[in-house]
C-alpha cells in the first residue's frame, strides 16, 4: 500500500530569487529606449520630409529605413540593449512607425509646407449688360456657346477657387479669336445667388465673377488660381457666341 504523503513533507520545487536591482536596470533601459524611439521618429520625419518633394514614394520607404537604424545608433547613446528581447524590438519599432508617420503627416501640413494645389470649380457663363440685376443664365462649361440677347454685351464668367491655406492670386486670360489676349481681375461676389434656380442661395465663399465684352465669336478662357505657397492651378474653356 502507498505511503500517503505527509504535510510535513517538504516542496520539491523552490521559487528562484528575485532578481530586483536586475530588473529595475533592464526597466530603466526600456524606458530609454521608448524616449529615444520617439526622438528617433522626429528625425525620420525630418528625412522623409526633405524626400518627399524629390519622390514621395522614395520618401516613404527612407522613413522606415531610418527606423532600423535604431539598432545601432542605441549603443552609441549609452542605452544598453543586450537584455533585448524580440517583443522589445517589435514594441520599439511599432513606437517608431506610428509616431513617425503622426510627425511626418504634420510636417506635410500647413502650418509646416502645403503641397495641396489650390481647386477651381462650378464654372458658368452668362450673357451680360451693365447695370443687369436679372436672373443669369449660368450655363455650363460643357455648353461652350453662349447665345446673346438682345442688349446682352458682354460675357459673365462665374466661377469657384479655393485652396486650404489661401489663395495670392487669381486671374482670367481672355484669348478673343484673331485678337490679342489679355488678364482680367475677377472680382469676389458674395450674397444672394444671381443664376436662375438659384435665387433662394447665397453664393458660396470663393466665388468670383470676370466680366468682359463680346468682340469676336470664339474666346479661349483660362483661369489660373495661384496660393500663398507659389502651387497653382488652372482650368481652360472656350466660349463660342454665335
Amino acid at each position: 500500500m502507498a505511503r500517503r504523503k505527509r504535510k510535513e513533507d517538504a516542496p520539491d520545487w523552490v521559487a528562484p530569487d528575485f532578481d530586483e536591482v536586475g530588473y529595475m536596470r533592464k526597466e530603466i533601459e526600456g524606458a530609454r529606449a521608448a524616449v529615444a524611439t520617439i526622438a528617433w521618429a522626429v528625425i525620420g520625419a525630418l528625412v522623409a520630409f526633405g524626400l518627399y518633394s524629390v519622390l514621395p514614394v522614395l520618401a516613404f520607404f527612407a522613413g522606415i529605413a531610418v527606423g532600423f537604424g535604431m539598432y545601432f545608433v542605441f549603443p552609441l547613446i549609452g542605452i544598453k540593449t543586450e537584455s533585448f528581447k524580440r517583443r522589445d524590438w517589435i514594441g520599439h519599432g511599432i513606437t517608431y512607425f506610428f509616431s513617425w508617420l503622426a510627425f511626418w503627416i504634420i510636417l506635410l501640413n500647413p502650418p509646416f509646407s502645403d503641397h495641396t494645389d489650390p481647386t477651381i470649380q462650378a464654372i458658368s457663363i452668362s450673357p451680360y449688360h451693365a447695370g443687369y440685376t436679372g436672373d443669369l443664365a449660368c450655363l455650363p462649361t460643357t455648353i461652350g456657346s453662349a447665345t446673346l440677347g438682345p442688349g446682352n454685351n458682354s460675357l459673365y464668367v462665374l466661377f469657384r477657387a479655393s485652396d486650404n491655406v489661401g489663395l495670392s492670386n487669381v486671374s482670367v486670360q481672355v484669348a478673343p479669336q484673331g485678337q490679342m489676349p489679355y488678364l482680367v481681375k475677377p472680382t469676389p461676389v458674395t450674397g444672394p445667388n444671381q443664376c436662375v434656380g438659384h435665387r433662394l442661395e447665397s453664393y458660396l465663399g470663393g466665388t468670383y465673377n470676370a466680366t468682359f465684352p463680346v468682340t469676336a465669336s470664339a474666346y479661349d478662357i483660362t483661369i489660373v488660381a495661384v496660393d500663398t505657397s507659389g502651387r497653382q492651378a488652372a482650368i481652360g474653356f472656350q466660349i463660342l457666341t454665335p
